[in-house]
């Protein structure tokens, strides 16, 4: 599953502090949520075979299960389903009637008689229900008439339950057949193969679909709806692109590389894509960035690409389809046993968006990637003292991320450590010998130990099992008679808890006048001393070249070798160190020349655009120097430039040429951030700029939904009325999003705004819930605090969801206090 990626930020909403600030805060426990451990199983369900009837007018179901089940100990005398909200009518046993009891969770059938281990029983339930979540209804109504329709289901972590009654954890598997009944316009997607569409004598059609090799239940997927699919294969396996009418323009431009993602996964894993179609669905209001479901991944419409906007996107929406066509490997063929193992789904798919960076689009772009997930994990300190597997949650996404991008790290190491060869052939073994099972970590650590003959035991006690990093301290002497760089190394972690003192391989690059020169060391203490060769003064040096260990690195270096360093690193992790490192130096004209001179002419736009933000923290003199990135050729890039000029606030050569881009740059990009740095500066100009850029029509609605969260920085409180307007049920998501956050920031004693915004905590769809969420924290209004307590109490949280509810609470608590 790929996290939700919160639209309220994607133009620099003014949310971006505060949800750094919640990265920081702990997620409390919650009533009903994710179990950290494996149940023990009293039965295997084989097979299960579900039907569904919907009831749009209700968004009510009608289901019908049977479910064959093995059981695997004597003396039970009944069968404990996972039910939440749905109304048994009847179930049979093996043909007959028989009875059975339904509690808050479970459904439980009765057997009649004590049962023996392997005794085989077919199991029909009958059923009503309104989901609550699990099963979601996005239909047209007064506010959007227009929204085709579409039903979707959403499992992971524990959800399934709320559509089906059946046994609902991964450390099971089951073959699968799921039937459709619709209208006769709609399409369906489900797992596996489409074996039959069958009229109905009421004028409905009946899909039948049929998932032949066993998965994990919350892997289960049901869509339907008025949607438009387009077809095509691969080596034989069907190819289904699908998007809700009227999207159909985006479907190349958003999945163009699915080919070529599985081409490269397929080769590199030695295990072709195992499952009988490959469909890739997006719908409306997804509680999600993305979601596995096996051999039909759902996807988000937010996430399409609109082909206005495709050239000046870098790498379209490859990060989610290339995650999740991963987890068809990793997730699916092998499943995590229980949500402590989650890092085994989340880590590789993360990895493999990085290793598909690194293959289709340069080294460059992947090292860049993992070099700002990096200090993005280092932000998130409540991470650092919590080991990657833990059972110390009670939401799987509570550390996501260290499920996620450390875990993505740590296979980068494991990589680099490993060699290549080593690395995809311990892979191959680890799916071909585990292939349908559930896994933990020790099933990883096996197929590495066996295919490469190198013992990882240390390697995953202290990145796996163990928490934190390393944070190294670092200092440097030049002795020139001895010819010798001494270095200095201070590993400055807390030791404690899970933390310990980490053994990591390092390269030290030093640079002479005769050239460069690269040092492998081994750091295992707490303060070591290396005497390094150097056959003149160090031109350069450099602490763990190319960036490979994930670390926090504090090594004071002067300006001309940092200078030297941003000029003449070989990697792209070395040169934007550089650049960060002399923005902190303050202004000096040796510093400002060597950033002007990168933010103009490195080859790669990353090394740029950091030189960029450097010039930006520096400011005063550094002015002219952003300025001239604004003629870079990558949009990307000339976007930062634009949001760098924010920071430029008494110049007025800065609003003027922010004026200029937000009404004539070719990228929609860089003129959305044109009207959010024109915010920052306060510029004269800058209400009127951003009126006009509100009543813009646009691709996507880009520049109103940037002047629309734009407001809230300028702050000027003529704009509430749009606002509130704009925020209104049956305006675009988009732009209600951006109202809602700019709202947040503008005249806090305003009892009317936060009632809009409690209201907002039940709008239907999940992305403009959670800017509510945020939008209720920011404001410190403690009245939002029984709304957001009572949305808690309701246990009815979406996936993701828990998490924002309760760092809003801990900040609110604490304006209370």
């Amino acid at each position: 599953m790929n996290r939700p990626a919160h639209p309220a930020v994607r133009w620099g909403s003014v949310f971006a502090h505060l949800l750094i600030f919640f990265a920081y805060t702990l997620s409390v426990p919650q009533a009903g949520a994710d179990e950290p451990y494996a149940p023990s199983r009293d039965y295997d369900l084989q097979d299960i075979r579900t039907h569904l009837w919907f009831d749009l007018a209700q968004r009510a179901i009608r289901g019908e299960v049977t479910e064959t089940v093995l059981m695997l100990r004597d003396g039970d005398s009944d069968v404990k389903f996972d039910s939440v909200g749905l109304e048994i009518q009847n179930v049979a046993l093996d043909g007959s009637e028989t009875k059975f009891t339904v509690e808050p969770k479970q459904l439980i059938v009765s057997l009649g008689k004590p049962s023996s281990r392997g005794d085989r029983h077919e199991i029909t339930i009958r059923y009503d229900g309104r989901p609550k979540k699990g099963l979601y209804f996005v239909l047209p109504d007064k506010n959007h008439p227009d929204q085709p329709q579409e039903i979707w289901t959403q499992g992971e972590a524990e959800d399934t339950r709320y559509y089906i009654p059946l046994y609902d954890y991964p450390n099971d598997r089951t073959r699968s057949e799921m039937l459709l009944t619709v209208p006769a316009k709609w399409i369906t997607v489900s797992n596996g193969q489409l074996i039959s569409i069958k009229e109905e004598a009421d004028g409905t059609k009946t899909w039948d679909w049929k998932q032949s090799q066993p998965v994990s239940t919350y892997l289960l997927t049901a869509i339907a709806g008025d949607f438009v699919e387009q077809e095509d294969s691969w080596r034989g396996v069907p190819l289904r692109f699908l998007v809700p009418r009227g999207d159909e323009s985006r479907i190349e431009p958003t999945f163009a590389h699915t080919k070529e993602m599985l081409d490269l996964f397929s080769t590199k894993l030695g295990v072709p894509y195992p499952w009988a179609q490959y469909a890739q669905t997006a719908v409306d209001d997804f509680v999600a960035g993305g979601m596995e479901n096996t051999s039909a991944t759902t996807l988000s419409t937010r996430d399409l690409v609109n082909p206005a906007l495709a050239p000046e996107l870098r790498i379209g929406d490859d990060t989610v389809v290339s995650h999740e066509l991963a987890h068809q490997w990793f997730g699916d063929l092998v499943t995590c046993k229980d949500w402590a193992n989650l890092w085994l789904n989340e880590g590789f798919a993360t990895y493999f968006e990085h290793f598909w960076l690194e293959q289709h689009y340069g080294r460059d772009e992947a090292d860049y990637d993992f070099w700002r997930d990096q200090s993005r994990w280092f932000g998130q300190r409540r991470l650092f003292s919590v080991p990657i597997l833990t059972r110390d949650f009670d939401d799987s996404t509570k550390y996501d991320g260290n499920v996620y991008n450390k875990a993505s790290w740590v296979l980068r190491m494991l990589r680099e450590q490993l060699g290549d060869e080593n690395f995809f052939r311990a892979l191959n073994q680890y799916l071909v010998r585990n292939r349908g099972q559930n896994v933990v970590t020790a099933d990883l650590e096996k197929a590495v130990d066996e295919t490469s003959a190198v013992d990882v035991d240390k390697f995953f006690d202290q990145w796996i099992y163990g928490a934190g990093a390393p944070e190294f301290q670092v200092g440097y002497s030049y002795d020139d008679k001895a010819q010798q760089v001494t270095l200095d190394v201070a590993q400055t972690q807390s030791p404690e808890g899970r933390v310990g003192v980490f053994e990591v391989p390092v390269e030290i690059e030093i640079a002479t006048a005769s050239g460069a020169h690269t040092y492998p060391i081994e750091i295992n203490q707490v303060r070591q001393s290396f005497r390094l060769p150097s056959d003149g003064p160090p031109r350069m040096v450099i602490f763990d070249r190319g960036d490979k260990v994930l670390k926090k690195l504090d090594f004071k270096r002067d300006p001309a070798l940092l200078a030297y360093q941003l000029e003449h690193a070989e990697t792209v992790p070395d040169r934007a160190e550089a650049a960060v490192e002399l923005g902190g130096l303050g202004s000096d004209s040796q510093v400002i020349a060597a950033l002007g001179e990168a933010a103009k002419h490195d080859p790669f736009w990353g090394v740029r655009a950091e030189a960029l933000k450097a010039l930006g923290k520096i400011g005063g003199d550094a002015e002219k120097l952003v300025l001239a990135g604004l003629e870079d050729p990558q949009p990307w890039v000339r976007e930062v430039a634009v949001r760098t000029l924010g920071s430029f606030q008494q110049e007025k050569e800065v609003a003027a040429r922010l004026t200029d881009m937000a009404a004539h740059d070719r990228a929609y990009r860089v003129r959305a951030a044109a009207l959010r740095s024109l915010a920052e500066v306060k510029a004269p100009n800058a209400y009127v700029t951003l009126s006009a850029a509100v009543s813009s029509d646009t691709p996507d609605d880009i520049l109103r939904e940037a002047a629309l969260g734009s407001f809230g920085v300028l702050g000027d409180p003529r704009a509430v009325p749009v606002l509130m307007a704009w925020s209104a049920p049956g305006k675009p998501v988009g732009g209600r999003e951006q109202a809602i956050s700019a709202m947040a920031e503008l005249d806090k004693t305003n009892q009317t705004i936060t009632a809009a915004l409690v209201s907002y905590l039940h709008d239907s769809d999940f992305d403009l819930r959670v800017t509510a969420i945020l939008a209720l924290a920011a404001r410190g209004d403690r009245t939002a605090i029984g709304p957001l307590e009572q949305m808690r109490a309701d246990g009815e949280l979406t996936v993701g969801e828990g998490p924002y509810v309760d760092s809003a609470l801990s900040i609110l608590k604490a304006h209370a206090k």
